[in-house]
Protein backbone atom coordinates (compact mmCIF):
# COMPACT_ATOMS: atom_id res chain seq x y z
CA UNK A 1 0.00 0.00 0.00
CA UNK A 2 3.02 2.39 1.01
CA UNK A 3 4.81 1.65 -2.30
CA UNK A 4 1.72 2.34 -4.29
CA UNK A 5 1.73 6.15 -2.43
CA UNK A 6 5.82 6.22 -2.45
CA UNK A 7 6.67 5.68 -6.13
CA UNK A 8 4.31 8.21 -7.67
CA UNK A 9 4.90 10.91 -4.80
CA UNK A 10 8.88 10.86 -5.55
CA UNK A 11 8.36 10.28 -9.84
CA UNK A 12 6.56 13.60 -9.16
CA UNK A 13 9.29 15.44 -7.31
CA UNK A 14 11.82 13.93 -9.70
CA UNK A 15 9.65 15.67 -12.87
CA UNK A 16 8.50 19.09 -10.83
CA UNK A 17 12.00 19.20 -10.15
CA UNK A 18 13.56 18.62 -13.69
CA UNK A 19 11.09 20.72 -15.03
CA UNK A 20 12.20 23.60 -12.56
CA UNK A 21 16.04 22.90 -13.91
CA UNK A 22 14.76 22.60 -17.53
CA UNK A 23 13.52 26.54 -17.17
CA UNK A 24 15.72 27.68 -15.36
CA UNK A 25 18.71 26.52 -17.19
CA UNK A 26 16.38 27.93 -20.15
CA UNK A 27 15.96 31.35 -18.58
CA UNK A 28 19.56 32.28 -17.76
CA UNK A 29 20.24 32.76 -21.97
CA UNK A 30 17.14 35.25 -21.67
CA UNK A 31 19.79 37.45 -19.64
CA UNK A 32 21.80 39.75 -22.05
CA UNK A 33 23.54 43.25 -21.86
CA UNK A 34 21.10 45.88 -22.64
CA UNK A 35 23.84 48.37 -23.87
CA UNK A 36 22.60 51.04 -21.85
CA UNK A 37 24.73 53.61 -19.79
CA UNK A 38 24.33 53.81 -15.94
CA UNK A 39 25.45 55.90 -13.11
CA UNK A 40 27.59 52.56 -11.88
CA UNK A 41 29.11 49.19 -13.10
CA UNK A 42 28.58 46.85 -10.03
CA UNK A 43 30.91 43.63 -10.49
CA UNK A 44 30.44 41.10 -8.37
CA UNK A 45 33.81 39.85 -7.50
CA UNK A 46 35.07 35.76 -7.49
CA UNK A 47 34.90 34.57 -11.08
CA UNK A 48 36.93 34.55 -13.68
CA UNK A 49 37.07 37.31 -15.84
CA UNK A 50 34.37 39.27 -13.96
CA UNK A 51 36.61 42.20 -12.82
CA UNK A 52 38.67 42.64 -16.37
CA UNK A 53 34.61 42.93 -17.78
CA UNK A 54 33.73 45.27 -15.17
CA UNK A 55 36.61 47.34 -15.82
CA UNK A 56 36.34 47.32 -19.61
CA UNK A 57 32.37 48.79 -19.55
CA UNK A 58 33.80 51.79 -16.98
CA UNK A 59 37.02 52.85 -19.72
CA UNK A 60 34.04 52.28 -22.47
CA UNK A 61 32.55 55.25 -20.72
CA UNK A 62 29.06 52.66 -20.10
CA UNK A 63 28.90 54.19 -16.01
CA UNK A 64 30.48 57.35 -14.04
CA UNK A 65 31.62 54.98 -11.14
CA UNK A 66 32.41 50.95 -11.08
CA UNK A 67 31.74 49.31 -7.38
CA UNK A 68 33.66 46.00 -6.83
CA UNK A 69 31.62 44.39 -4.05
CA UNK A 70 33.27 41.27 -2.36
CA UNK A 71 36.89 42.13 -2.33
CA UNK A 72 39.22 40.81 -0.09
CA UNK A 73 39.95 43.17 3.19
CA UNK A 74 43.79 43.63 2.14
CA UNK A 75 43.20 44.39 -1.50
CA UNK A 76 44.07 47.92 -3.19
CA UNK A 77 42.79 48.81 -6.74
CA UNK A 78 46.17 48.18 -8.37
CA UNK A 79 46.91 44.48 -7.14
CA UNK A 80 43.14 43.72 -8.13
CA UNK A 81 43.92 44.93 -11.87
CA UNK A 82 47.26 43.83 -11.95
CA UNK A 83 47.04 41.69 -14.39
CA UNK A 84 44.94 43.06 -16.75
CA UNK A 85 47.12 46.33 -17.42
CA UNK A 86 43.95 48.31 -17.57
CA UNK A 87 44.60 51.75 -16.09
CA UNK A 88 41.73 52.72 -14.38
CA UNK A 89 41.40 56.46 -12.33
CA UNK A 90 40.99 55.11 -8.82
CA UNK A 91 38.60 58.15 -7.78
CA UNK A 92 35.99 56.01 -10.31
CA UNK A 93 36.67 53.02 -8.26
CA UNK A 94 34.50 52.14 -4.91
CA UNK A 95 36.11 48.56 -3.48
CA UNK A 96 33.32 47.22 -1.32
CA UNK A 97 35.38 44.68 1.53
CA UNK A 98 32.36 43.50 3.39
CA UNK A 99 30.38 40.83 1.88
CA UNK A 100 31.13 37.33 1.21
CA UNK A 101 28.16 36.31 -0.71
CA UNK A 102 25.78 37.16 -3.52
CA UNK A 103 23.23 38.37 -0.51
CA UNK A 104 25.79 40.21 1.22
CA UNK A 105 26.94 41.73 -2.08
CA UNK A 106 22.99 43.40 -2.92
CA UNK A 107 22.67 44.40 0.77
CA UNK A 108 26.21 46.38 0.44
CA UNK A 109 25.95 47.60 -3.10
CA UNK A 110 22.23 49.07 -1.47
CA UNK A 111 24.28 51.29 0.89
CA UNK A 112 26.58 52.49 -1.74
CA UNK A 113 23.87 53.10 -4.53
CA UNK A 114 21.59 54.89 -2.17
CA UNK A 115 24.36 56.98 -0.12
CA UNK A 116 25.69 58.16 -4.32
CA UNK A 117 22.17 58.55 -5.13
CA UNK A 118 22.22 56.48 -7.62
CA UNK A 119 18.83 55.75 -10.39
CA UNK A 120 20.67 52.89 -11.87
CA UNK A 121 23.73 50.20 -12.27
CA UNK A 122 25.04 47.50 -14.12
CA UNK A 123 25.22 44.40 -12.31
CA UNK A 124 28.26 42.20 -13.59
CA UNK A 125 28.89 39.01 -12.83
CA UNK A 126 29.22 34.98 -14.54
CA UNK A 127 26.31 33.78 -17.15
CA UNK A 128 25.48 31.04 -14.53
CA UNK A 129 25.27 33.33 -12.23
CA UNK A 130 23.03 36.33 -13.75
CA UNK A 131 19.69 35.15 -12.72
CA UNK A 132 20.51 34.47 -8.73
CA UNK A 133 22.12 37.74 -8.70
CA UNK A 134 19.56 39.75 -10.37
CA UNK A 135 17.08 38.01 -8.52
CA UNK A 136 18.87 38.73 -4.88
CA UNK A 137 19.69 42.85 -5.90
CA UNK A 138 16.48 43.25 -7.18
CA UNK A 139 15.17 41.92 -3.47
CA UNK A 140 17.09 44.22 -1.73
CA UNK A 141 17.97 47.36 -3.89
CA UNK A 142 15.18 49.90 -3.65
CA UNK A 143 12.69 49.22 -6.78
CA UNK A 144 13.25 52.82 -8.14
CA UNK A 145 16.54 51.71 -9.33
CA UNK A 146 16.91 50.48 -12.82
CA UNK A 147 19.18 46.82 -12.78
CA UNK A 148 20.65 46.30 -16.22
CA UNK A 149 22.89 43.32 -16.63
CA UNK A 150 25.99 42.46 -17.96
CA UNK A 151 26.64 38.43 -17.92
CA UNK A 152 30.13 37.52 -18.71
CA UNK A 153 31.43 34.36 -20.43
CA UNK A 154 34.43 32.16 -18.78
CA UNK A 155 36.26 29.81 -19.01
CA UNK A 156 34.94 27.16 -16.60
CA UNK A 157 30.98 27.48 -17.85
CA UNK A 158 30.64 27.59 -21.46
CA UNK A 159 26.83 28.58 -21.49
CA UNK A 160 26.20 27.35 -25.06
CA UNK A 161 26.83 23.59 -24.27
CA UNK A 162 27.43 23.53 -20.71
CA UNK A 163 25.75 20.41 -20.81
CA UNK A 164 28.51 18.52 -22.97
CA UNK A 165 31.10 19.09 -19.67
CA UNK A 166 31.11 17.50 -16.38
CA UNK A 167 32.37 21.08 -14.71
CA UNK A 168 29.71 23.24 -16.58
CA UNK A 169 27.19 20.88 -15.22
CA UNK A 170 28.25 20.77 -11.46
CA UNK A 171 28.62 24.55 -11.96
CA UNK A 172 24.80 24.86 -13.31
CA UNK A 173 23.32 22.56 -10.63
CA UNK A 174 24.75 24.16 -7.74
CA UNK A 175 23.35 27.47 -8.85
CA UNK A 176 20.02 25.82 -9.45
CA UNK A 177 20.21 24.91 -6.15
CA UNK A 178 21.54 27.95 -4.67
CA UNK A 179 18.78 29.86 -6.52
CA UNK A 180 15.68 27.96 -5.15
CA UNK A 181 17.24 28.07 -1.57
CA UNK A 182 17.66 32.34 -2.43
CA UNK A 183 14.00 32.50 -3.65
CA UNK A 184 12.73 30.71 -0.27
CA UNK A 185 15.10 32.32 2.30
CA UNK A 186 14.98 36.11 0.75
Amino acid sequence: MKKKIIYPTVFGILILIGCLFFLFVNDIANYRDEELKSDAIVVLTGGIGRVEEGALLLLNGRAQYLILSGVNKGSDLKSILFKTGLNIDASKVILETNSTSTYENAVEAAKIIRHKNFKNIILVTSHYHIKRAFYTFRKIIPSDVKIYVHPVSSPNFDENIWWKNATSIGIIAFEFVKFYWYRVWI
